[in-house]
């Protein structure tokens, strides 16, 4: 019998390549898109369609949550439009993209859906190489998450799967290339819904990713 796994998917390489994971292990796939307000949603929103479709997650297998009260409570380059995408690379402080408890907050709304499903594993594309900044990217964190799922499950077998939270964006793009993601699906950029802006800490990643595995990004074909 195939696991059921909902997977978070945001529309980036992150999330397409926890997808490809899952499709590979043979898992029956749901999917979970979460709109709160940023400034990329339609763009993001129609890649998490896009990889969906390339995946065969049929409509009834997918769920939109609006979280609008993200932009609302603001805090955040990503969701306050009166707040500008810093390029914080080498900041080791908290960047001013951080959406404050936006993953806490995200699991606890997935945990809810896939009850519903009858879920048990959750999947999310968190990446320790993001944790300087983010503190919601770090083992101890999804660790302590699982803890609290195991208590406050109806199931008690609900848990937090991290697939790729030890690879560098370099071998998140291997990966994706050997399981033939299809990447041109992805969206990256935190500014624009047009094309990359090539600017904002997400762009400059992922180019960096691509120069260090020599590839070209379809997305600047």
């Amino acid at each position: 019998m195939k696991s059921k796994s909902l997977v978070l998917i945001s529309g980036g390489m992150d999330s397409l390549l926890i997808t490809a994971l899952a499709n590979e292990r043979g898992d029956d796939l749901h999917a979970l898109f979460f709109d709160y307000g940023q400034k990329t949603n339609r763009k993001e929103r129609s890649s998490f369609d896009k990889i969906c479709d390339h995946y065969e997650i049929s409509f009834d297998k997918r769920k939109v949550l609006s979280l609008k009260e993200l932009k609302a409570i603001g805090g955040s380059s990503l969701t306050d439009d009166n707040i500008n995408v810093d390029v914080e690379l080498e900041n080791k402080e908290i960047p001013n993209s951080y959406v404050p408890f936006r993953n806490t907050i995200f699991l606890s709304f997935a945990a809810s859906v896939a009850e519903t499903m009858g879920v048990d594993n959750l999947i999310i594309g968190a990446v320790l190489e993001d944790a300087p900044g983010y503190p919601d990217c770090r083992p101890e964190y999804y660790h302590a998450l699982n803890s609290l799922f195991t208590v406050a499950s109806k199931s008690k077998k609900l848990k937090v799967e991290t697939p790729i939270i030890d690879l560098k964006k370099s071998e998140i793009l291997e990966k994706c290339f050997f399981l033939n993601a299809p990447l041109e699906l992805s969206w990256s950029c935190y500014q624009s819904e047009m094309k990359p802006c090539m600017a904002c800490d997400s762009c400059l990643l992922r180019k960096k990713a691509f120069n260090q595995i020599n590839k070209q990004d379809p997305l600047l074909l």
